[in-house]
């Protein structure tokens, strides 16, 4: 039996890769998104907002070893900051942002809601930027999401009372058929 190849173009290439880096979209969906929680929290004492940088270790292995966790975008109400700093959280947030990047499937992105659901997590957005929409799940739902479109508006509940944010606000950069390519 002789061996098919298959041509692959760079792109797919480049998107098939296990750990891609996130592009200047999803920066720009995180930036956006912390600039107006970061803004709304300013002041009010109701937790801090954190950004991808910060290593979680709230996850076990099977093994009953700690994995490592880094949301795109994360908060943590005040009463459950901790209070050393210069740590790394044991516990869950109280919200998970995800951003989805060219090379995440779905199945990848639901596992990682179940991660964050199983841990705790009250409330995860994950925003699809091919979509332009955010799916909003919610602990006590499980894996059932709201899907909010574009022209809705996200909601902080319980977790940041009284946060709104358009989900226009989030994508405020052109759609990609208006970006000029180099």
């Amino acid at each position: 039996m002789a061996t098919e190849y298959r041509w692959q173009s760079e792109r797919e290439l480049l998107e098939s890769e296990e750990e891609s880096m996130p592009t200047v979209e999803h920066g720009i969906i995180c930036s956006n998104i912390n600039f107006y929680l970061t803004g709304f929290l300013k002041g009010k004492g109701l937790g801090r907002a954190l950004d991808s940088s910060v290593e979680y270790r709230f996850l076990e292995t099977p093994k009953g070893k700690t994995k490592p966790c880094f949301p795109d975008l994360s908060f943590i109400g005040q009463e459950r900051l901790p209070t050393r700093m210069r740590s790394y959280p044991e516990i869950a947030p109280d919200l998970a942002v995800e951003v989805s990047s060219p090379s995440d499937r779905e199945f990848e992105i639901e596992d990682k809601v179940k991660e964050y659901q199983k841990a705790g997590v009250k409330l995860v957005w994950t925003v699809h930027t091919y979509g332009r929409r955010v799916d909003v799940y919610r602990l006590a739902t499980g894996l059932l999401p709201q899907v909010i479109g574009e022209t809705g508006e996200l909601d902080g509940e319980d977790v940041i009372p009284g946060f709104k944010l358009k989900v226009s606000d989030i994508f405020d950069y052109p759609p990609e058929e208006k970006i000029e390519a180099i």
